[in-house]
């Protein structure tokens, strides 16, 4: 068990040519590699194979969150600092997060040219620039002159593709959801890339349970774990939006022991983040947001042991709103995690010694996934964000 800890346990060598540069065409043409934890058994299947390995007993929950364009290339870009000092930098500006007052949280390539206060000019006919209103050694937050944020952000942004696919502009369109609608995430939930409008409709047929929910991706999703004890690791947070409804039917159908079944590992982390919002929660706040969640039979085993120390340690910023919740969370899942709500999970094949494979280890333990991992090396998957896909059963 000491291993699981060790931040080397997650390491595994991959060829560069079996990291997928193109999407799957069509998206559903992936293969999906089926772990079965009650035998540790392995199907090698496809993606359009998905609605026959599911019935009415399973009910999917995907990220509905949008993307939007993270990146922003400096080229030669005009810099005037507080004492007037102005320089021409290169690099790029990386925003993780859309902060509620407008603001933007972000990577820099290069931040010794952004203290507090220097101006970062994008369009200087239009005047359009960034300045930089905190600092510190991980992020700044730059505020956005004269124009909106999206505006801007589309106009001056490029898609965020991951560093190991060849940024090409025709790729950008392909790394969006079907069923986007939240624009606020800095990264796609990528094992959801593969849902077309026909797999969608062949699910819905075989009366598969399908919703939607929103987590924005951020540095908790992707920023590398650097210690070498995992448990030392400080996962960033990342909001959560869910419509109190659906709180309240993710309750009902644990009861009903329907089979939850999240798709990649952001809905991992929103739905296992949900007893601990609930336990956050007042008395008369659970009675008007939750009203039946107390006659749930699953309730005890889903909350008893939640103590104000853990919701107070993965939740924050619990704000209610007409009908939904906003919060965010800062679950960080790895090997010994005890699962409340998820049964099962879809997901893509996971970068070594990053949070996602340590939180699938969780579910299907490490030595097994790495096997999985070379059982799909071996028979020719495609890794990472655009291509083949695992389903990690009961």
């Amino acid at each position: 068990m000491e291993e699981d800890f060790l931040l080397d346990s997650y390491d595994y060598n991959l060829p560069e040519e079996m990291i997928a540069q193109v999407p799957a065409q069509p998206a559903e043409s992936a293969k999906l590699l089926v772990f079965s934890r009650s035998d540790s058994s392995i199907q090698d299947n496809h993606f359009y194979d998905l609605p026959n390995l599911l019935s009415s007993n399973d009910v999917l929950v995907c990220n509905n969150t949008k993307v939007f364009k993270a990146r922003i290339p400096l080229n030669q870009t005009k810099i005037i600092r507080k004492s007037w000092e102005i320089r021409y930098v290169d690099g790029e500006i990386f925003v993780y997060q859309l902060l509620h007052d407008g603001r933007l949280e972000c990577l820099v390539s290069d931040d010794k040219n952004f203290k507090p206060w220097a101006e970062v000019f994008l369009d200087e006919e239009k005047w359009i620039s960034l300045t930089s209103d905190e600092y510190a050694e991980d992020w700044i937050i730059f505020s956005v002159k004269w124009i909106w944020i999206f505006d801007f952000l589309e106009i001056y942004g490029q898609m965020p593709l991951p560093p190991y696919i060849h940024y090409e502009k025709e790729k950008e369109k392909r790394y969006q959801t079907t069923f986007a609608k939240d624009l606020g995430s800095a990264a796609a939930p990528t094992a959801s890339l593969h849902f077309s409008q026909n797999l969608l409709s062949d699910l819905h047929s075989k009366w598969v349970e399908i919703h939607f929910t929103t987590l924005h991706v951020g540095l908790g999703t992707f920023k590398p774990v650097y210690e070498s004890d995992i448990r030392k690791h400080k996962i960033h947070r990342e909001p959560i939006i869910i419509e109190n409804s659906l709180f309240q039917q993710i309750y009902e159908r644990k009861d009903g022991k329907k089979n939850l079944i999240a798709v990649w590992t952001t809905m991992v982390r929103l739905l296992e983040t949900l007893p601990y919002l609930r336990a956050s929660l007042s008395s008369s706040e659970k009675e008007s947001i939750l009203p039946n969640v107390e006659a749930f039979h699953f309730r005890e085993s889903l909350t008893s042991d939640i103590q104000p120390f853990y919701y107070e340690k993965y939740v924050h910023d619990v704000s209610l709103q007409t009908n939904r919740i906003v919060c965010e969370t800062q679950l960080f899942i790895f090997p010994g995690w005890k699962f409340r709500i998820i049964d099962e999970m879809i997901t893509n094949f996971h970068l070594p010694k990053s949070s996602l494979l340590m939180l699938i280890s969780a579910l299907m333990w490490r030595k097994k996934a790495l096997q999985s991992y070379e059982h799909a090396k071996k028979n020719g998957y495609k890794f990472y964000s655009f291509w083949d896909w695992m389903r990690i059963r009961k």
